[in-house]
């Protein structure tokens, strides 16, 4: 059962940190988050996610604030992923929290996962200028508490750009139509792992079940090079609204029990609708 926690644990934060792929590493050229006009404080969204055809749980994404830091803007986005009540292999409560520059690169992240009482807290803390990132981990008696009883304390080396798995998702809303293949260096649940993009500038249409029309969106793919318990590695597929906001609409992942979907379920950002696909 702890195995099976731990798994969806590992699909909840690569999905909000994960739709993405390659086929040939090149180095991350970052696009400016303002020139693709997604960045809305207030942005809430919720997904479902669903096994085969049983429908497991919610993932849903938020933009908390903005602030101006040393003449740099800041963004914080949260995370909350929830399994649903009555499913026999998994209660799952987790919360993931990141802050990250302008271009999407991550400052900090801060991970709690329920464990019985008790939440267990991961801790990440970057420091790009002198190429190293910071890792704890502890336990609190509740959510969104940081003075942790730490267990385990390290320090990385590490490349400039390395991401964590939330403020991977908005990079990749950022790069969605880029027409690049780039390699992500990535920290997932305090393991180093790579991501592979590719935006190969794809149009196309999905379906969800909170849609009646079909929705335009740009399709891409990657690779996980990186496997965890859960045995989460290999091909994915994502899917982003065809627009300026640049949503995640869908997105498909292989897993060692089978092939997650994860899809857009609600959603609250002002002045956007899904947008309709034009078969023309």
């Amino acid at each position: 059962m702890r195995q099976r926690k731990q798994k969806l644990t590992q699909i909840s934060i690569y999905f909000c940190g994960v739709v993405f792929g390659l086929i040939s590493m090149v180095l991350i050229k970052p696009i400016n988050a303002q020139d693709a006009d997604f960045f809305q404080v207030g942005e809430d969204l919720t997904y479902e996610v669903s096994w085969w055809f049983i429908k497991i749980g919610t993932i849903r994404t938020k933009m908390l604030s903005s602030e101006n830091v040393d003449n740099s803007t800041r963004y914080t986005a949260i995370a909350y992923i929830d399994s649903y009540s009555g499913i026999p292999f998994v209660n799952l409560h987790s919360i993931f929290e990141t802050t990250m520059d302008k271009e999407c690169f991550s400052q900090s992240f801060t991970a709690w996962e329920k464990q019985g009482e008790h939440w267990r807290i991961l801790r990440y803390d970057f420091d790009r200028q002198k190429g190293f990132l910071l890792i704890k981990k502890g336990i609190v008696d509740s959510a969104y508490k940081t003075d942790a009883q730490m267990e385990h304390v390290d320090t990385l080396q590490i490349q400039s750009k390395t991401q964590d798995g939330l403020s991977l998702l908005y990079f990749a809303r950022a790069n969605v139509k880029s027409g690049k293949q780039i390699a992500v260096p990535t920290m997932v649940d305090g393991s180093r792992g790579t991501t592979y993009l590719n935006f190969y500038k794809k149009r196309t249409s999905v379906n969800i079940a909170a849609v009646e029309y079909p929705i335009d969106v740009i399709e891409f793919d990657g690779t996980a090079e990186f496997t965890g318990i859960f045995g989460l590695t290999g091909p994915f597929k994502g899917w982003f609204s065809n627009d300026t906001a640049q949503i995640p609409i869908r997105a498909k992942m292989n897993v060692i029990l089978g092939t997650i979907d994860i899809e857009l379920k609600s959603w609250d950002r002002n002045g956007w609708n899904p947008p309709k696909h034009d078969k023309r």
